[in-house]
């Protein structure tokens, strides 16, 4: 489970924390991490909603993290999804940059 680890890391959680959160141990996390041991589906279902993000990615079967009924319900394709997501995990002054930054694609 590669994607877990990036995915802990970019979110800024220790192996520790993430345990708390859903109710394993750190070593846990960490097995999980180095491909030795596996979640139950309950604990799948934890990560995937502690990190909003699909069961395919947190098992390596994709890198794509948008769950799909996200991308069904809004409509939206695959890289739209993504953008979304990456948006709202910017701070207000980086997403008032990156706001700028589209305006001005859009006026050449």
């Amino acid at each position: 489970m590669k994607n877990l680890r990036t995915i802990r890391e970019a979110k800024g959680q220790t192996q520790l924390n993430l345990g708390l959160k859903i109710g394993v141990q750190q070593e846990t996390i960490s097995a999980y991490e180095k491909g030795k041991a596996m979640p139950t589906v309950d604990t799948l279902l934890k990560l995937c909603k502690n990190f909003n993000c699909s069961s395919d990615y947190m098992l390596d079967l994709t890198n794509i993290k948008t769950p799909v009924n996200d991308l069904i319900i809004n409509n939206l394709s695959v890289d739209e999804a993504e953008i979304i997501s990456k948006y709202r995990s910017l701070n207000s002054s980086q997403k008032n940059k990156l706001l700028g930054f589209i305006e001005a694609l859009i006026e050449k």
